[in-house]
């Protein structure tokens, strides 16, 4: 190749040098991509994005800080690369959505795994191709404290504000927070929180604000609730308490059915302030024996009473009911009616049929 250009000009012998090391680590760059890289997710498209390359999934733009062997470090921006995912079978399948870099609290254009809300990923070339980059994992995000505190087996996760947590003593808690942003905080604190837990005896509870239910391990179930509790099935509702069943109202307790029976194998008892019955047709009681006691008056209206049986009437106190014995005292009127009052031989109760 001439140095000399159309003007005359002559250009410097080693500018037009050739360097055969250059041309090597372009094609190793570009064909042989063997290290595991580590960068920042900057940018997203999903299948329906026009520059989503696979139309697959998800792909991502990744900027990677790369050290190539012991010359200075660089930041190259690997694209489209697709994210590993679990399983990998049409019916069973593991997909998530990484997270992409919104801003930066670092100075300068350089790029640092610190100061930046992106998700820190792992990168593999399939086949050594740069071009065909793979994220295959994540690394701890440095601006994150870590909850892996002992040696002890413990697991937590999160993602999107919904927390997993396996404790040491084998206990596990599920949390919904609500949704996050790129740096962990919820967006709507209304939405949350709402927790189950399974504690180390196999004690499970769920809980939030307004309404806790516990099935303890011990056999104790308990729901509270600051506002209403509905119950709605379509056939049958049944209740068996081998014990006590015991109802406590601070208002009113309503029914409403087609027909109410109550069975009883003991006695029964109605303690209230007022009873009130009232039925459209026939009020039946049927007993061995039956009595009502009124301790002011007592009132039966109706425009025809039938009593069938020995009836008793009378009491202490009522008026002397004659009989043909009975002995009564008068004053004499020259052979005339007298008013006269029974003395003896009298009775103050009378049985009919």
């Amino acid at each position: 190749m001439s140095n000399l250009l159309d003007n005359g000009s002559v250009l410097p012998h080693g500018l037009l040098g050739a360097n055969a090391d250059a041309m090597m680590g372009g094609f190793n760059k570009s064909y042989k991509n063997y290290p595991l890289r580590v960068g920042v997710v900057t940018e997203i498209y999903t299948t329906s994005n026009d520059r989503n390359r696979s139309k697959l999934t998800t792909e991502y733009d990744v900027l990677v800080i790369e050290q190539n062997e012991d010359k200075g470090a660089t930041t190259i921006q690997y694209r489209n690369c697709l994210s590993a995912e679990g399983l990998g079978s049409i019916a069973d399948y593991f997909e998530k959505t990484l997270r992409k870099k919104k801003k930066k609290t670092t100075k300068g254009d350089s790029t640092n795994l610190k100061g930046q809300n992106g998700a820190i990923v792992l990168l593999l070339c399939l086949d050594a191709m740069s071009d065909k980059g793979i994220i295959i994992s994540s690394l701890t995000h440095p601006d994150r404290k870590t909850n892996l505190n002992s040696e002890d087996p413990f697991l937590q996760g999160e993602y999107n504000g919904v927390q997993v947590t396996v404790n040491t003593d084998g206990s596990a808690t599920f949390i919904f927070k609500g949704a996050t942003d790129n740096d962990g905080k919820i967006i709507d604190t209304t939405q949350g929180p709402t927790t189950i837990n399974v504690e180390k005896d196999g004690s499970y509870q769920v809980s939030h604000k307004t309404i806790t239910q516990r099935f303890d391990k011990g056999g104790v179930a308990s729901l509270t609730a600051t506002d209403n509790i509905t119950n709605t099935t379509q056939k049958d509702f049944n209740v068996t308490a081998t014990g006590n069943v015991n109802l406590q109202v601070a208002k009113d307790f309503n029914g409403q059915m087609n027909n109410l029976v109550f069975s009883a194998q003991g006695s029964a008892s109605l303690a209230c302030q007022q009873l009130s019955v009232n039925a459209q047709s026939l009020i039946f009681f049927k007993s061995a024996q039956l009595q009502a006691e009124a301790q002011g008056l007592a009132s039966i209206k109706a425009p025809l009473i039938i009593m069938d049986g020995f009836v008793n009437l009378g009491g202490a106190g009522g008026q002397p009911i004659l009989l043909l014995g009975t002995v009564t005292l008068g004053v004499g009127n020259l052979g005339g009616p007298v008013l006269s009052t029974a003395i003896s031989g009298y009775a103050l109760r009378v049985t009919g049929q």
